[in-house]
């Protein structure tokens, strides 16, 4: 029932529940219902030993980095929403880590996750190789083709793991299905850095994931063919100023950004200008009389951070995000020593691993260090490595109760 409440939040998150419902206010019925599993998880488990994972404890350090830009920032009550933020989807972290304990409820969350994702492609399908204007109806996280992508990257893997896991041809068949509306839905933005990401993803699992190349390569060509078939007229022309980022003014912008946020972080190098006050610290300190506007977007997670919570603050995010696909690749080492003992299968750690590639890709061109996805692999990898363990435990303790049984004297009448 509890793993059913929580999904419920995760598909109200990503769907927009409030844009379809004005009096479901995302932060505070979300929060509330966050804390109220929350305290039934603490209830029923000892939460403290999540702190022995380093991405547990580095994403903590950086929160509580958010919280202390309230204290020292150049606007300190800018600080007070990321806060808020990040405290609410770390819930959702713990939360995942404790709920999300078996097969059946792992697979159960993927399944939402991806089904919400391919029901958004189709709810803005209109906007899809349009123009790149409008609104994107959907979580306030992606509200525009760049961050609509982005989270559709992230679930494209878990789609593909619901189809390689899946012996039924039928469900096989419609996994494969959503996989590809959800791809679909990444091209179609013609988002460049999601294009980046995706290419990244299919580079992956063509190198670790992929034991048989020519199925592998067979996969990248009917995707590839996929593209261009169904790709937006103009998709190709936007991707060729990936290479001309000099004549794009989306590209300069960002790199004129990533300067700015770079001298921040040399004149404040300890904390930053503090949590959302790049912005702010911009047009009052750093923008030039000829720049055309008051305030600009760092356009890159990276170096928002690096502005705004300094060098340390950086170096602990990146090891956060370090440290969850070092954790997914513990994970896949016990999967693989214990094959044919456990039920998990490579694939699940891959899929993990693939999907937070493909979110610091994206990352890296967009600002969202706010947003619910990274937060998410975290628990979801949190629970994967919990549950192979438990699994790894179970087949150890049953070859130990076969070896007394057999070592028993046998009596015979």
């Amino acid at each position: 029932m509890l793993l059913y409440i929580f999904l419920f939040l995760i598909a109200a998150e990503y769907g927009g529940l409030g844009y379809y419902l004005p009096i479901y206010s995302s932060l505070p019925i979300t929060l509330g219902f966050s804390a109220m599993l929350l305290i039934v998880v603490v209830s029923k488990h000892k939460v403290s030993e999540l702190l022995q994972y380093k991405l547990f404890t580095y994403t903590l350090i950086f929160i509580l980095l958010t919280g202390l830009g309230a204290v020292h920032g150049l606007v300190k009550h800018y600080a007070i929403e990321p806060f808020k933020v990040q405290i609410g989807y770390f819930i959702f972290t713990i939360i995942i880590a404790y709920l999300v304990n078996d097969k059946k409820s792992f697979r159960l969350f993927t399944l939402v996750f991806t089904l919400i994702h391919a029901a958004l492609v189709i709810i803005n399908v209109d906007k899809l190789g349009a123009a790149r204007v409008g609104f994107y109806q959907g979580g306030f996280f992606m509200g525009d083709g760049n961050d609509f992508g982005w989270s559709q990257n992230v679930a494209f893997p878990l789609a593909l793991h619901l189809a390689f896991t899946t012996k039924k041809a039928l469900y096989k068949y419609f996994f494969i299905g959503l996989s590809v509306i959800i791809l679909i839905g990444i091209i179609g933005t013609q988002s460049r850095g999601s294009t980046l990401a995706l290419g990244t993803g299919l580079l992956y699992y063509l190198t670790f994931v992929s034991k048989k190349k020519v199925a592998g390569f067979s996969l990248l060509g009917a995707i590839v063919v996929g593209v261009i078939l169904f790709s937006p007229a103009n998709y190709f022309s936007r991707m060729g100023t990936i290479v001309d980022y000099e004549e794009d003014a989306s590209a300069m912008g960002r790199i004129k950004a990533w300067g700015t946020a770079l001298e921040m972080a040399v004149d404040h190098p300890i904390l930053g200008v503090g949590a959302g006050s790049f912005n702010s610290a911009y047009g009052r300190f750093y923008r030039t009389p000829d720049d055309p506007v008051r305030w600009i977007s760092t356009h890159s997670v990276y170096f928002k951070v690096i502005a705004e919570y300094g060098f340390p603050g950086i170096i602990i995010f990146l090891l956060s995000i370090w440290h969850t696909i070092k954790l997914n690749r513990r994970t896949l080492a016990l999967v693989l020593e214990n094959q044919g003992r456990i039920s998990i299968m490579p694939i699940w750690p891959h899929a993990l691993i693939w999907s937070t590639l493909t979110w610091a890709v994206c990352a890296a061109f967009l600002t969202g260090y706010l947003y619910p996805h990274l937060f998410l692999l975290m628990g979801l990898t949190l629970a994967l490595h919990r549950m192979v363990l438990s699994e790894v435990e179970a087949s150890d303790h049953q070859q130990v109760e076969t070896i007394e049984v057999k070592s028993r004297p046998q009596y015979f009448s």
